[in-house]
This record gives C-alpha cells, sequence and structure tokens, in this order.
C-alpha cells in the first residue's frame, strides 16, 4: 500500500508539471510593433457564392505585402470560409518572401457572436501586440439595419454566417470591450456601411471609418495596393480610399459588360472622422427636431438613393437636410455644413455606380453618408431598431415623435 501510494503521487505529480508547462505547439507572442491590422473575413454564408472572392482577396493581400518591410507591423486574418474551419493566419514578408502561417485553428464556431469575435481579437492582440490597431471587415452587409434570425442570402446587417448576422450595437460592444483605446481605423469592405448611424454608434471605437454607402464592387478592395496603405502614419484613411477608389476609377466604363472578373462599373467610398460626429449630430439636431413633425411623409424622391434592396433604408445625409433648410444658401444650413465637412473629411465616386437590385445608377447626388428617413409606413421592427441607436437621440429623431 505505501509502494502504491508513492507510485500515485508520482504520477499526479507527472500530471501536475505537465499541465504547468507551456503548449510546446503554442506560439511565441512578437514583439510590440507600431500597427498590427486585424482582418475580419467572413465567407460562409452557406454557399459557395462569397468565398471564392474572399479567397481572392486573401491572395490580393499576399501580393500586397510584397511591397510592406513588417519588421514593424502584423498582418493578421481570421478566416472563416465555406467547406473549411475557421483559422487565425499571420501574413509575414520573411526576407522578401510572403509566408502565409497558421497560428490557430478552431473549431466551427460563429464569428458574428460577440464572445467570439472578443475572443479573436484578444488572441490576436496577445499574439501581435502593437502601439496601434487597425481592423478590416469583408463579408455581406447592409449598414444599421436590424439582423433577421434565420435570415437569407438577400438580408444582410453587419457580417453573414449560415443564417445569422451581427448588428451594429453588438459589434460597437465587441470592439468596445477589446480595446483600451480606439483602433486607429475600421475600413468595411462591405456593403452600405458608410451610414451616420453607423458613424455615430462606432465613433469611440476608432479614429476613421472607411466605407462606401453604396453597394460594394463584387472583387472587393484592391488588396495589392491597398494592404501597403494599412500600414501608413500620415493620413492613413485618406490612402486606404484613394487606393480602392484610384483602381477601380481607372477602370470605370458603364457601356462595358460589368462582372466580378472585369469590374467596369465604378465604386464609392468616403472616410469619416470620428471625433467629429458629436458636433455632427448636435448640429442635426436643431434642424431635425425643428423641421420634421410626427408621421410627416418625406419627400424623398430627389434625394440620392443608395439602398436598392427591401430595406430601402440608405439615402443620401446631406439631400436630407438640405431639403428641410430650403436649400445651400441657408445661414443654418451653412453651419450645419461645416460640421458635416469635418466629420467626411474625404469623398470620392464614380459618375455611376452598380446594384444587384437596380442596375446602374446615377451617383451625382451623393455626398457620401447616408441616413434612414423614418416614414409613416416603416415597419415596427425597423422602427423599434432605430430607437436603440444612439443617433436616434443625439439627432433629435426623438424629439419628432419617431
Amino acid at each position: 500500500m505505501k509502494r502504491l501510494k508513492i507510485y500515485l503521487l508520482f504520477f499526479f505529480s507527472i500530471l501536475f508539471f505537465t499541465a504547468c508547462q507551456d503548449d510546446p505547439d503554442e506560439p511565441e507572442p512578437r514583439e510590440t510593433v507600431a500597427r498590427t491590422v486585424l482582418v475580419y473575413l467572413i465567407g460562409d454564408n452557406g454557399t459557395s457564392e462569397l468565398s471564392p472572392l474572399l479567397l481572392a482577396n486573401l491572395n490580393a493581400m499576399k501580393v500586397g505585402m510584397q511591397q510592406v518591410n513588417d519588421a514593424n507591423c502584423n498582418l493578421v486574418v481570421y478566416k472563416e470560409t465555406v467547406n473549411d474551419v475557421p483559422k487565425l493566419l499571420s501574413i509575414r514578408n520573411e526576407n522578401g518572401k510572403v509566408v502565409e502561417k497558421t497560428i490557430f485553428t478552431y473549431n466551427e464556431q460563429n464569428p458574428l457572436s460577440v464572445d467570439v469575435m472578443k475572443d479573436v481579437i484578444a488572441t490576436t492582440k496577445k499574439y501581435f501586440p502593437a502601439e496601434s490597431y487597425g481592423m478590416v471587415f469583408l463579408s455581406h452587409s447592409s449598414s444599421w439595419v436590424p439582423p433577421i434570425n434565420n435570415a437569407n442570402p438577400v438580408s444582410r446587417s453587419i457580417g453573414y454566417y449560415r443564417n445569422t448576422q451581427m448588428d451594429v450595437i453588438d459589434f460597437r460592444k465587441a470592439i468596445s470591450s477589446s480595446f483600451s483605446r480606439p483602433l486607429k481605423f475600421i475600413f468595411f469592405d462591405s456593403c452600405l456601411m458608410q451610414s451616420v448611424e453607423v458613424a455615430y454608434e462606432l465613433r469611440d471605437c476608432a479614429d476613421f471609418i472607411i466605407g462606401s454607402p453604396t453597394e460594394i464592387p463584387g472583387p472587393g478592395a484592391p488588396y495589392d495596393l491597398v494592404v501597403p496603405e494599412l500600414f501608413t502614419e500620415t493620413n492613413v484613411a485618406k490612402n486606404i480610399a484613394s487606393a480602392y477608389f484610384d483602381y477601380y476609377n481607372k477602370r470605370y466604363d458603364p457601356k462595358a459588360d460589368n462582372t466580378d472578373a472585369n469590374w467596369t462599373a465604378g465604386v464609392s467610398i468616403s472616410v469619416v472622422q470620428t471625433e467629429f460626429m458629436d458636433e455632427l449630430a448636435q448640429a442635426s439636431k436643431y434642424i431635425i427636431a425643428d423641421n420634421i413633425t410626427s408621421q410627416w411623409d418625406i419627400d424623398r424622391s430627389g434625394f440620392q438613393r443608395y439602398d436598392f434592396s427591401r430595406d430601402d433604408a440608405n439615402y443620401d445625409f446631406e439631400n436630407l437636410i438640405r431639403s428641410l433648410m430650403g436649400g445651400p444658401n441657408d445661414s443654418e444650413y451653412y453651419t450645419w455644413r461645416k460640421a458635416f465637412d469635418k466629420a467626411v473629411i474625404y469623398w470620392n465616386k464614380t459618375p455611376q455606380n452598380y446594384s444587384v437590385y437596380a442596375g446602374m445608377f446615377s451617383i451625382e447626388k451623393g455626398e457620401g453618408l447616408s441616413t434612414y428617413i423614418p416614414y409613416p409606413r416603416s415597419t415596427t421592427t425597423f422602427r423599434d431598431y432605430y430607437r436603440k441607436l444612439g443617433w436616434y437621440t443625439a439627432a433629435g429623431w426623438s424629439l419628432t415623435g419617431w
């Protein structure tokens, strides 16, 4: 019995010692660098429709990294595509050769869960610490609109994963609780994300929001050109947006046959500097509260429309304010416009853009930031959810009776 006790003591000591050791397969954290950019790539929507495009984006990122000296930066990709398990990848330029390394492989999980997103961010920060962070989000999306349970491929909020979606409030929770200070930028390579509601909701999450108020080109960003700009210091957000716009502007041809392989249908993109979103909300509040009354059906027929889906949720924000003021020569409009120009620091577009719902359409009236315009026939789901957004109160919609 004494010998058995000795054996058991020895056995459990070995187990305890082993349990206390580091996992030999666990990677060593890298030293702190100037910037880490996390690319959150969600391509598993239950079909093979989106994944090939996003995998092409991943390959283009590798080409882009050939131009980057990554001694002081990290490009990390969380990849969730169809017929594959999720992985956390590091893309490094090692002595002129770009290498993709799998850092972690996960069991199947919902990447649009707040807890999963927070875990991916925490892992990225642990193994790739940096003085500043940026985030790129690739998936389907449809701006601020509420997510739908048992969603279908036509229903898109922020991201689309196997009939599930994320909303902007949960996205904010995941980001704000994961970083002690704002990200340098959030770049939405995803449709319809440059709305005033999204920008206001995320104003404390990032210094800059980069995105399009319209549907984006099918192939997404030209990452061979965009990736080097992710790690610039001066005017980083404008650099990213310019690289995106310039690529598609050179290929713009509204008369050509437009395909994902040869995208000629143009693009629009803007940059919001979030530190001025509260000022813009305050300037908007007086105009909206003083000029809109409950159940007033605003005539939107002359406004730039960005969203041609059944949601009908995104019109040009500047067009709305200008119509309420009676024109651009109004003194209140002039004051508001100064606040708007502080917030929207970059806006560029080709004369027309493409919508899967409407084909080619003019973007000439657009000013780069969309908004929802409530109307008497708004669905209860839309109205109830809109009231949860920070913009609803900050911009004076709550004072109108909507």
